[in-house]
């Protein structure tokens, strides 16, 4: 089988599960392909493929992939509340270079839907027990030392990692010094974490988590949280694939980045224009612009954070917020390279096609222009203003 024969590798899976296939499922942000399936009974299911496949990034790859059901095992195993809310894997198979699973259908709506609807209390009270199944049930159930470098570790060489592919698809930007986004003046965010890494090791060590908790999941984004249609009960999905020790922070700061950046990109599509000029000018929005479908839950989740009790533990941490700011920011520069691993067809809110290096691009600039303000903030306070960094969003 070739890996690049998506539809080959469907077609042989669906043969291997005893599954006819329906329609693809477009709702993912990862390389995989998914698809509504059927056994012949007429039970429904879903059929999720992944092909190797070259500048795949780590998380997007089949490595990845073959390790999320490791993961899932492990919290069934360790931490058995939690993990019974896993959705379950039915049946995998595994190929040389490509890989599949097949899992029970569960009539859902993603964590973020009550807020298309306007609902933010909904949302709220739905994150609430999210949260607090993954803290308390998930990461408390077990507890190992954090390197004082695990922020650069983790964090930070993330991005590196996937840089080259960022440069071979957006040259204009990796390469420029400075960078005008949204008519704010942005030093280039590779020469910033190039100085945290290299110069700041100290501020990265201060910021360090204490002690990091159980690989609960580690890619809690707004779509990998399946909802009960009565918001009651939920199904997590697609973990990180990794049953290394996990920093809680580096999950909460998942799921506010899906609410800021990656989850109305994808639903909007979004307008990256070169205005010109010396340096390089920048415009970075959404599609049919109009109020950031989300900014009034963004603006509210680290106060949210500060009231929940199954937060109390990460409270007593003083350079949370900071991190949190941090890992966030970096998720979304990091989220660049993962568009450019992501060939789906996806649409805009005007029907137009949103291509992946459009995404790439708003994801890299947008990284950039917070990057920037959480520097600026923090070279004259000892912590960032949370709501001043994330009003600073582009609707």
């Amino acid at each position: 089988m070739t890996v690049d024969a998506p539809e080959a590798c469907r077609d042989t899976a669906a043969q291997w599960f005893g599954v006819s296939v329906g329609a693809e499922i477009l709702e993912g942000g990862s390389s995989a392909r998914v698809y509504h399936a059927r056994r012949s009974d007429g039970t429904p299911m879903v059929l999720k493929v992944v092909a190797a496949r070259p500048e795949t990034v780590d998380g997007h790859d089949l490595a990845s992939f073959r390790m999320k059901e490791s993961q899932i095992d492990l919290a069934r195993r360790q931490a058995p509340r939690l993990g019974m809310r896993y959705q379950p894997i039915a049946a995998s198979v595994h190929g040389p270079e490509w890989a599949a699973q097949v899992t029970p259908y569960f009539p859902s709506r993603d964590l973020a839907a009550p807020l298309r609807a306007g609902d933010n209390g909904a949302f709220f009270e739905t994150y609430r027990m999210v949260a607090t199944e993954l803290l308390e049930h998930g990461y408390a159930a077990a507890t190992a030392p954090a390197p004082a470098d695990y922020l650069n570790q983790v964090v930070i060489e993330r991005f590196f990692r996937r840089l080259p592919l960022l440069r071979r698809a957006l040259p204009e930007l990796t390469g420029a010094e400075v960078l005008i986004v949204n008519g704010r003046r942005c030093r280039s965010p590779i020469r910033v974490l190039t100085e945290l890494r290299d110069r700041e090791a100290d501020r990265l060590a201060r910021l360090a988590p204490r002690r990091l908790g159980f690989p609960a999941h580690g890619d809690t984004n707004t779509r990998n949280v399946l909802v009960a249609p009565d918001g009651r009960d939920f199904r997590l999905i697609d973990p990180r694939g990794s049953t290394a020790p996990l920093d809680p922070i580096y999950d909460i700061a998942k799921a506010l980045f899906s609410l800021s950046v990656w989850d109305p990109a994808l639903r909007r599509g979004c307008v990256v224009r070169s205005l010109g000029g010396t340096p390089q000018s920048y415009q970075a929005c959404l599609r049919d612009s109009g109020e950031h479908p989300y900014r009034d839950a963004v603006l509210a989740f680290v106060p949210f954070l500060t009231q929940l009790p199954a937060m109390r533990g990460l409270l007593d941490d003083p350079g949370w917020r900071t991190r949190l700011l941090l890992t966030h920011d970096l998720h979304v520069l990091s989220e660049a390279a993962c568009r450019l691993s992501d060939d789906k067809l996806r649409r805009g809110a005007d029907g137009q096609p949103v291509t992946p290096v459009e995404l790439a691009a708003y994801h890299y600039l947008v990284g950039a222009l917070l990057l920037d303000d959480l520097v600026d903030q923090l070279t004259t306070a000892d912590e960032p203003d949370a709501e001043r960094h994330l009003a600073g969003l582009p609707s």
